[in-house]
């Protein structure tokens, strides 16, 4: 094989890596994610995303910003506070569908104590459209934010959704609930983790 040949191919891979590498930027930082319909967004009438004013707390979420699924700003997750229940789901997953009802009920109860955020997975594969039209099927009304790549996943080395996080006055991860939730779980988990005896 011919030394220009060899040069060729190591060019053509390089130039491959590097697109790769650009559009995985443009995704990771959500330029890429379509905007969800304007009808849709009024149909679920979710909750305003919170403002996240706080600094990175150790052994917090992850600097990550995410897009909101409704209406507020873009939300900083290291930057949030608790108390606070931080839900990931994707409208395709059959356990995040059945526990939907459980964290409205649980925001409608307790929402002005403890805060809900909703994540939805792009990678499960997931849409905008698709995570607004079963909020407002289900209705459900707790704010969410667009992860498109699946990042906080990754980030938390979690292996699957649903997942329930809970976030400490001081910004950290007080706990977590793998899989789907159940009746009373919320409660209970928040009094464990939280300290906050809700009934």
């Amino acid at each position: 094989m011919s030394r220009r040949r060899v040069w060729t191919g190591a060019a053509v891979v390089a130039l491959l890596v590097a697109v790769a590498f650009a559009i995985n930027r443009v995704t990771a930082t959500g330029s890429s994610v379509p905007k969800p319909s304007v009808a849709l967004v009024q149909q679920a009438d979710l909750d305003r995303c919170p403002s996240a004013t706080g600094s990175a707390a150790p052994n917090g979420l992850p600097d990550l910003t995410l897009p909101c699924l409704g209406t507020g700003p873009a939300v900083n997750l290291a930057r949030l506070r608790g108390p606070l229940v931080v839900n990931i789901w994707s409208s395709h997953c059959t356990p995040c569908r059945a526990e939907g009802p459980l964290l409205q009920r649980f925001f409608a109860a307790h929402g002005s104590r403890v805060g809900v955020l909703g994540v939805v997975d792009g990678a499960f594969p997931d849409t905008p459209n698709d995570a607004l039209s079963l909020a407002a099927g289900l209705g459900l009304h707790y704010p969410s934010v667009f992860d498109a790549t699946g990042t906080l996943v990754n980030r938390l080395a979690l292996t699957g959704i649903p997942v329930t996080l809970y976030v400490a006055a001081d910004g950290s991860i007080a706990g977590r609930h793998i899989g789907e939730l159940h009746r009373g779980d919320l409660e209970r988990d928040v009094a464990r983790y939280l300290g906050l005896p809700l009934s």
